[in-house]
């Protein structure tokens, strides 16, 4: 396996984490119903990929604030530990499914830390 080294893979990444996001009963109405990003898949991934680009890779580009974004969605619909655990197991393993090397590490220990810091803000 080879390590994430452009955007395309951070799209494939986001495309099957959100396969899996979507078939998860735990936590898909987080985008079917207290938002819509299930209606509007690909602009949400390539926002996706321009914030993991500039994370992973120093490209510049992402200019929204994640935190305040996800925490409209935590007021209208609580994220509870389970969600945050369920979120990581998906981003994980699709990771690790088809990715290995330091980016991949990047990205799942980013993502922890991101989740950890919404757990901690949120509350």
């Amino acid at each position: 396996m080879t390590d994430i080294e452009t955007r395309e893979d951070i799209l494939c990444i986001m495309r099957k984490f959100y396969d899996k996001l979507l078939a998860d009963d735990s936590i898909n109405f987080f985008f079917t119903k207290v938002t819509a990003v299930d209606q509007h898949l690909e602009a949400h991934f390539e926002i996706l990929a321009t914030f993991w680009e500039q994370s992973l890779f120093l490209k510049g580009g992402y200019f929204n604030n994640m935190f305040s974004i996800h925490k409209e969605v935590h007021d209208k619909q609580t994220f509870t530990k389970a969600h945050y655990d369920t979120w990581l197991q998906h981003f994980n393993s699709t990771i690790d499914e088809h990715f290995s090397g330091n980016y991949a590490e990047q990205m799942k220990t980013q993502a922890l830390s991101m989740a950890t810091i919404m757990q901690i803000k949120f509350q």
